[in-house]
């Protein structure tokens, strides 16, 4: 190891900004960190004469990727449940640790990732858990994100000027999509292409972010997608209809593409004949002569799409593939990216995945694929859309209108990082060396095969962090267990910081930032089958208010999940109720339901309550009903 020379200011500087949980200056970062100082070279940058974006709070790139918080590296993944054609499957984290050893693509498991997307990209780029490791980081061949547009100002104050309040909501705003666009450079494989969807009010700005990150001459394109929408009267500008998408290549002189068709239009068919069996046709000199030749139409690859893609409406409210999610993108959108950048049994990302389209897209078109969001709203609704998919319309080049599908999904899991059911954690002791991976994964240190030991004369040394050797408790041991107490004061010693799920439909694709990891509280709730619906009779959670009082009543719940007709084997939810839409005696209004209903509460740490199953008998449906 490298010796670092520090002064004693220095040495000062750190101990402070570890004791206050504060980022050190990037020019001690490089200092401590000398080995990353060239992932930011900013003399490079200056040679190249790369605009930059300039903010408060703007963090160098070493910063970034090796984040100074020792809390904050990433967090390993926990299986929470997988699925083989259509169907739970048991199998749980030992059973993938197993499969993931093969190393193979027959074992590759399509992930649906609930959890904070940064720490999600930060264990892909530390690239040692071992569900993932050596299968994702420098593999991606496509990412596609769908990022929130806007901070909670849309950049806009009073009187037309930026108030101070949104020019901090700017900058966090495009620091933390920097930071995630960093490591997202980090996992795109050397062929591979990112694509970044944008409205007006952000596309600029993360243009300008994205030359400094990608290199502006890896810059690929700028798509405009005019989608369709009723023109109405706006105040003294002209009617806003389209987004835009901007495109970057890993490396310019080698990366996939595949030219895109589409259908001639109609004014281009008028300047062709068509024959007694109507097939378009004109006659064309042959160029080696001999008078002239037939072409038909049909035999010509279409129309080149270009840059401004005019011809993909926006999810019809009765199509197919509607899953009733808000910003939900239409496949045909991702069908295009996809078959442009991609090829079959390529890997698919998508790091802001809400509604799941883009997996539903890669699956459909022969792709592997990871997709992560951070609320359970939109864990459950890609669960469902693949588990359904069946049913959905067929994509590719030689699919017929309105052709389903009709295949089973292929094998996925649906795991989580950052919040963990201890239970689980601790039926991993059935195997040492799986526990032991995944607790030094918790806090960030890679396993370390030599004698630690024998090296430090303790037992039970498995890591070294910082220099210092890491010790993991023999859980794996049950006369040890006996004699440890691991209680609930011990666990809140262990928290860090929780996140809030959306309790509306309007706050569901906020930029959520979290760091380390915490382990799930209970909740419970009951329920009753109503003559307008369903009402909440009780609900209780554990977690607390901003005065570290628990919240009581409906205060700490964020949703509830409703699986309408529950086969007894999966729970697929059918309707997600907010809170703000529950009324405050617990009252929900809802039609539809049948005589075997399931619900799962969320409270608004992302806390799950058991699956609770409501079945009416014919006697309990005439009492709901007041006979």
């Amino acid at each position: 190891m490298v010796k670092t020379d520090l002064t004693d200011e220095e040495k000062k500087l750190i101990i402070e900004a570890l004791n206050n949980n504060i980022e050190l200056p990037p020019e001690l970062m490089i200092k401590l960190f000398p080995g990353l100082a060239e992932k930011f070279d900013v003399a490079k940058l200056d040679r190249a004469k790369i605009v930059t974006l300039e903010y408060a709070g703007k963090r160098s790139e070493a910063a970034i990727l090796n984040q100074s918080s020792p809390t904050d590296a990433g967090s390993p993944l926990q299986v929470e449940r997988c699925f083989k054609d259509g169907s739970l499957t048991g199998e749980t984290q030992l059973d993938l640790f197993t499969k993931a050893k093969d190393g193979t693509d027959d074992n590759w498991q399509n992930l649906i990732v609930q959890g904070d997307n940064l720490q999600f990209l930060k264990t892909c780029h530390r690239n040692a858990d071992p569900l993932i490791k050596d299968k994702v980081k420098g593999k991606v061949k496509l990412f596609y994100i769908d990022p929130p547009f806007a901070t909670k100002s849309d950049f806009r104050g009073s009187g037309d000027e930026k108030s101070y309040s949104d020019k901090v909501d700017s900058a966090e705003f495009i620091e933390g999509l920097r930071e995630r666009l960093i490591f997202l450079r980090e996992l795109l494989a050397d062929d591979g292409t990112i694509y970044v969807h944008l409205d007006w009010k952000m596309a600029s700005y993360i243009k300008t972010v994205m030359d400094e990150i990608f290199e502006r001459h890896k810059f690929l394109n700028e798509v405009v997608w005019a989608y369709f929408a009723f023109k109405r009267s706006t105040s003294k500008k002209f009617p806003q209809k389209h987004d835009v998408i901007i495109s970057y290549v890993k490396n310019k002189n080698k990366y996939c593409w595949e030219t895109q068709y589409k259908p001639h239009k109609d004014e281009y068919l008028k300047r062709w004949k068509k024959d007694s069996n109507g097939r378009y046709y004109r006659d064309d000199v042959n160029p080696t002569g001999g008078g002239t030749r037939i072409i038909y139409i049909d035999k010509l690859k279409g129309d080149i799409v270009d840059s401004v893609w005019d011809d993909i409406p926006p999810v019809n409210p009765v199509a197919l593939e509607r899953v009733d999610y808000p910003t939900q993108k239409p496949e045909a959108l991702l069908e295009r990216i996809s078959l442009a950048s991609s090829n079959p049994g390529d890997l698919v990302m998508d790091a802001f995945a809400g509604s799941g389209t883009t997996a539903a897209v890669a699956e459909k078109l022969g792709r592997r694929w990871i997709v992560c969001d951070f609320g359970k709203h939109a864990i459950y609704t890609m669960q469902k859309r693949m588990l359904k998919i069946g049913e959905s319309k067929a994509l590719g080049k030689d699919v017929k209108k309105n052709q389903k599908y009709d295949k089973l999904p292929k094998p996925f899991c649906v795991v989580s990082t950052g919040a963990y059911d201890f239970s689980r954690i601790m039926k991993l002791r059935e195997n040492k060396d799986a526990y032991v991976d995944f607790v030094l994964g918790l806090f960030q240190s890679s396993r370390d095969e030599k004698d630690l030991s024998g090296k430090y004369r303790l037992t039970n040394i498995f890591g070294e962090k910082d220099g210092d050797p890491v010790e993991v408790y023999p859980v794996w041991n049950d006369e040890y267990l006996k004699n440890i107490r691991i209680d609930e004061k011990y666990l809140k010693g262990i928290i860090l910081q929780l996140q809030q799920q959306p309790s509306s439909q309007e706050n569901v694709n906020n930029l959520i930032n979290s760091t380390g990891f915490y382990f799930n509280d209970d909740v419970e709730i009951e329920v009753e089958r109503t003559k307008q619906g369903l009402k909440i009779i009780r609900f209780e959670t554990k977690i607390l208010d901003k005065q570290e009082k628990r919240l009581k009543g409906l205060d700490g719940l964020a949703m509830l999940l409703v699986d309408v007709d529950y086969d007894e084997e999966i729970f697929d939810m059918d309707r997600t109720v907010f809170a703000k839409d529950i009324s405050a005696d617990g009252e929900i209004r809802m039609t539809g339901l049948t005589e075997s209903i399931a619900v799962i509460a969320i409270d608004k740490h992302g806390n799950e309550s058991k699956l609770l199953i409501i079945v009416t008998t014919q006697v309990d449906r005439l009492k709901a009903e007041g006979c």
